[in-house]
């Protein structure tokens, strides 16, 4: 009986050890557009407002949520994030990059004529649960369409 009892707690403790392994080998990347095909502007509006990139490239894990714009950690770990935007024309673009609703990074642009871009990224720690998502800036605009120009995309780099 003894024996049995061993074996048990040894049998508990590798289920336990494969669970740790699992969950640190997780994949989890994704990639989106603003635009699923139709072009247009987004904006202004006279605070921060939330964007929903509809257009998913690519979901692995599906820690992105393509009806809210969010993204969830599902594993504690490090993650990349970029984001692009595109727009001109005399219009500012300005979006920011939120974590658990904080501010951590942004870009802004205006060309009086023709077309801007910009990008940004950032590395950051993330625990179970953490939330990032990327908002357009009080009285800005941002453009997309079926070429894609606009894009938020985020991958785990290493769980910690």
């Amino acid at each position: 009986m003894y024996c049995v009892l061993l074996l048990w707690k040894d049998f508990d403790s590798q289920v336990e050890k494969l669970k740790k392994e699992n969950q640190g080998n997780r994949k989890v990347a994704f990639s989106a557009s603003l635009s699923a095909g139709e072009a247009g502007h987004i904006g202004p509006y006279s605070t921060l407002f939330p964007l929903v990139y509809r257009h998913v490239f690519t979901n692995i894990g599906n820690a992105y949520n393509p009806a809210t714009g969010i993204f969830t950690a599902p594993v504690r770990g490090v993650y990349q994030f970029s984001f692009s935007t595109h727009g001109g024309g005399g219009r500012a673009v300005h979006v920011l990059l939120h974590k658990n609703g904080h501010h951590v990074a942004a870009v802004h642009s205006f060309q009086d004529r023709h077309n801007v871009n910009s990008s940004n990224g950032v590395s950051l720690l993330l625990e179970v649960g953490d939330v990032v998502c990327i908002k357009l800036g009080a009285n800005a605009w941002i453009y997309d369409d079926g070429v894609h120009y606009s894009i938020f995309s985020g991958q785990m780099l290493f769980s910690v």
